[in-house]
This record gives C-alpha cells, structure tokens and sequence, in this order.
C-alpha cells in the first residue's frame, strides 16, 4: 500500500489555491491536465506561474491545509497592493 499522497497548486508567490489526490498521477504535466482538464487553461496557468507540487499527505496537513482554509489572507497580495 502506497502513502497518500497531494498535487498541491500555488500561485507564483507561493500560496496554496489548490490540491487534488495524487492517486498514480506522479507526473506534473499529468497533473496539471487532470486539474485544469483544457489545454488553454493549462496554459494560461503556467504562463501566469502556477505551479504543481507531490508532496505526502502529512506535509499537506501541517505546511498547506492551514494556508488552504478561506480565514487564510495572502501576504503576498497585500504586500503587492502596498506597493503601488
């Protein structure tokens, strides 16, 4: 029996926004495909700099569900919005 495992999908800060149960999906490009299911919207992903990431089922637990939950503000975008 394998260890559960997570795609886990960040935006290009670094954020969590997404996750799906990796399942026997060990490529990234799989995964992306599986996640977004059309070819444009892989595309726009990765050109905006999404990225894909396995990791086990207990790092998701500690390192990204906290940062998955909607009480969860992205730093990120208040630092970007300060900025102007």
């Amino acid at each position: 029996m394998s260890a559960r495992r997570q795609w886990v999908f960040s935006n290009p800060c670094g954020c969590p926004f997404g996750v799906m149960e990796a399942g026997r999906i060990d490529s990234e490009a799989v995964a992306f495909f599986e996640f977004y299911e059309v070819a444009r919207d892989v595309r726009k992903a990765l050109d905006r700099g999404v990225t894909a990431e396995l990791m086990d089922h207990g790092r998701y637990v500690s390192d990204v569900y906290p940062r998955m939950l909607s009480s969860y503000v992205c730093p990120h975008e208040g630092a970007k919005a300060g900025a102007r």
